[in-house]
């Protein structure tokens, strides 16, 4: 129940945010993101972990890593795509998904 509230309040930032299980912990794939970076805004995708993954509180993998912003660029297998995701740890769980989206990526600005 919770995760179908938390992603109604994620579908009012991407219309097409839709849950996906990785053995049996949720994830949020969010299609066609609109991130401002630098002076502009790209397009990528992105799947959001409102969980502990990989010794980090919370993680935002993107389908591009952004060289200039954020540190230590990790590549991981999920799902059967690669996902890039920088190093930015601390965010917590306890959050809204909404609050941890933002904090992610606020690195990348």
């Amino acid at each position: 129940m919770k995760a179908q509230l938390e992603l109604a309040a994620l579908r009012r930032i991407n219309r097409l945010a839709e849950l996906w299980d990785e053995g049996g912990q949720t994830l949020v794939y969010l299609p066609s993101m609109k991130v401002r970076h630098n002076d502009g805004t790209v397009t990528v995708d992105g799947l959001l972990c409102p969980r502990n993954h990989s010794s980090y509180t919370t993680r935002l993998f993107l389908s591009q890593p952004f060289s200039n912003r954020g540190q230590n660029w990790t590549v991981h297998q999920i799902m059967g795509r690669a996902w890039h995701a920088m190093s930015f740890n601390n965010v917590p769980a306890s959050l809204p998904w909404t609050e941890i989206l933002a904090n992610h990526l606020g690195q990348l600005k």
